[in-house]
């Protein structure tokens, strides 16, 4: 009868861990994403010691970023590039682990001050590995979006001009890549609301006329998505809508954004 007991509970115990293991997979942990709870998301791709956890992982950290979570946006995001770089260790073509790495390099080049930033020519760096993503994965336009984003933010951090003559980077090009991002994937709340902010967020001087952006804005929020992510990031998109006519405020609350903070119509 002992022997009957022990074997059911042991049954019952291993049974217990193969759901538990079968649970903790990447199809699952998206979901959890998807929920908002990015936290509990991040404890299980890590747990998962694999390169599609860790690049999830990273992830996970990174989205919080995005929407202004982060208590420390530039450690986190090199926490997050260590994290694609334990994935491609694992796995060097990992397609999630080489976008991850790149929108984490894009955060700490963001995060790193003007001058640190030039002298270690981070820009550069970021622009590269951002092409060598898109040069390896051609069909992701989310290579294209990246590289659009890169353009724009170094425009609204150095002016048109001096972008041009330091960068190579200008308003034209990044809106191209953009374009070509969000005629592939018309409904992307993120790809389309990053793109309108970063056009709104530039200097009147660069780019007198915003309407396009606010077009956009307005066509993507009629959209109803279920993930947590493209809710925010419409959320704050019909926010930036209700300042429309005051550009001031508009390019203030949409560079709260870019920046990594939460957006505020009541800038603290």
């Amino acid at each position: 009868m002992r022997l009957l007991i022990k074997f059911i509970l042991s049954a019952a115990i291993s049974m217990t861990m193969a759901c538990a293991a079968f649970a903790l997979d990447p199809t699952s942990i998206r979901s959890t994403m998807h929920s908002g709870d990015y936290q509990a998301a991040f404890a299980e791709a890590e747990s998962l010691q694999s390169a599609a956890g860790y690049a999830l992982a990273a992830e996970c950290l990174l989205t919080e970023i995005m929407l202004g979570k982060a208590k420390k946006n530039k450690k986190q995001a090199k926490a997050a590039r260590k994290l694609a770089e334990a994935a491609l260790e694992l796995d060097p073509t990992h397609q999630n682990a080489r976008l991850q790495y790149a929108i984490a390099d894009g955060f700490i080049t963001r995060e790193t001050g003007d001058v640190s930033a030039w002298m270690k020519k981070l820009p550069q760096k970021t622009y590269a590995i951002v092409q060598a993503y898109r040069t390896d994965f051609p069909d992701d336009v989310r290579g294209d979006a990246l590289l659009g984003a890169w353009h724009l933010a170094v425009v609204r951090k150095a002016g048109e001009k001096n972008a041009q003559k330091w960068f190579e980077a200008s308003i034209a090009d990044g809106q191209a890549l953009f374009e070509t991002a969000m005629i592939a994937t018309p409904d992307d709340a993120v790809i389309g609301v990053n793109y309108a902010f970063s056009l709104i967020a530039l200097d009147e001087d660069d780019l007198p006329d915003v309407t396009m952006a606010y077009a956009l804005l307005n066509r993507l929020i009629a959209a109803k998505p279920t993930d947590h992510l493209s809710q925010t990031v419409l959320g704050y998109g019909r926010e930036a809508l209700t300042i429309m006519e005051d550009r001031g405020a508009a390019q203030d609350y949409t560079g709260q954004f870019l920046d990594g903070k939460k957006p505020s119509l009541t800038a603290e």
